[in-house]
């Protein structure tokens, strides 16, 4: 017989209770999934906003939602990388800090030029197609001892309501130009107004003025009332109307654009009306992301009445004033002449 061996047996081993195998990502491939989805259509957006691609009425409504936008990117990008997503994560807050920087501008105040000539205290609201309070609108106006009054959106019962208000005694001057609806815009002053003809006739009514001020310095105002850009078929008529108002004219009078424009600063078009030469004043003192316009639950408030004025002019102030009864509010600023 052979020798026979035994064999020591390695003891049993125990299960590990807690091991769970291989690592899996929070939620499964569906949140995956969506969370990609979600970070491709913030990465689209963000290339659109940076080359200023806003060609239908869909982007033009999406622009404006940009300040949401990246307060949403940094949320998505949070979200990734606590679920283990971290490429993606990491990239949707690369670019949702682009975006801040982008709107960072509108939150500093800038220095302003040194101009010590006449100043101007201009108020714009509109007026929802003649639902805005008359008593607020006056009540504000003289408070804030506005010298010049625009007014978007005025019809025929608003102006009777106004005057009741005092609007008549506060603004001797007026050059209206009434509407039915929406197309209708009022300008009245404390000062003389003389009409001008500063661009063609557009959707809406935008009345082009000399404001004769004291002494020898008189100002050009276009009252502005840009077409929509978000109604249907709207976004080239809308383009062209921005692009044709009047530019500043260096060496000569000031002029100034107040209204409603229907664009923020996150639209290409808009901007390009600001860098023909032309400073906005909520964005020179640090309030250009105000909301000035809302229809909720509909639209969250966005920046889209503003003031622009000849960039060798001062800003010595600006506020929002809230407006019963109409979408808008009212804007004011203290313009300082060069």
């Amino acid at each position: 017989m052979g020798k026979s061996s035994t064999r020591e047996l390695d003891p049993p081993v125990e299960p590990d209770f807690d091991d769970d195998g291989p690592r899996r990502r929070f939620g499964g491939r569906k949140l995956g999934f969506l969370l990609v989805f979600l970070a491709l259509l913030f990465v689209a957006f963000v290339v659109l906003r940076i080359a200023g691609i806003e060609p239908n009425e869909e982007l033009v409504a999406a622009m404006a939602l940009t300040p949401y936008v990246a307060a949403g990117g940094l949320v998505l990008g949070l979200l990734c990388v606590l679920l283990r997503r971290r490429v993606v994560g990491i990239v949707v807050l690369l670019l949702a800090i682009v975006l801040g920087v982008l709107l960072m501008p509108r939150l500093l105040s800038e220095e302003q030029p040194a101009a010590n000539g006449q100043r101007l205290r201009i108020m714009s609201v509109n007026l929802f197609l003649g639902k805005a309070d008359p008593r607020t609108v006056v009540d504000i106006a003289r408070s804030q001892k506005a010298d010049v009054l625009v007014m978007p959106e005025l019809t025929q019962s608003e102006v009777v309501a106004l005057d009741k208000a005092g609007l008549a005694k506060l603004f001797p001057e007026r050059l209206f130009e009434i509407g039915v609806g929406g197309e209708g815009t009022g300008v009245a002053s404390r000062y003389p107004l003389r009409k001008i003809i500063l661009m063609d006739e557009t959707t809406l009514s935008q009345p082009s003025m000399v404001v004769d001020l004291p002494g020898r310095d008189d100002v050009e105002l276009t009252a502005v009332h840009t077409q929509p850009g978000v109604r249907a078929n709207s976004a080239a008529t809308w383009r062209r109307e921005l692009s044709e108002l009047p530019g500043p004219t260096p060496g000569e009078r000031v002029r100034i654009l107040a209204g409603d424009f229907n664009a923020t600063f996150d639209h290409a078009a808009f901007r390009a009306l600001v860098d023909r030469g032309y400073s906005d004043a909520g964005e020179e003192m640090g309030d250009g992301l105000m909301g000035t316009w809302q229809n909720l639950p509909l639209g969250p408030p966005v920046t889209i009445d503003h003031i622009l004025t000849d960039n060798r002019c001062a800003i010595a102030s600006y506020a929002v004033f809230n407006i019963p009864g109409s979408d808008h509010n009212a804007i004011v600023s203290e313009i300082v002449m060069p």
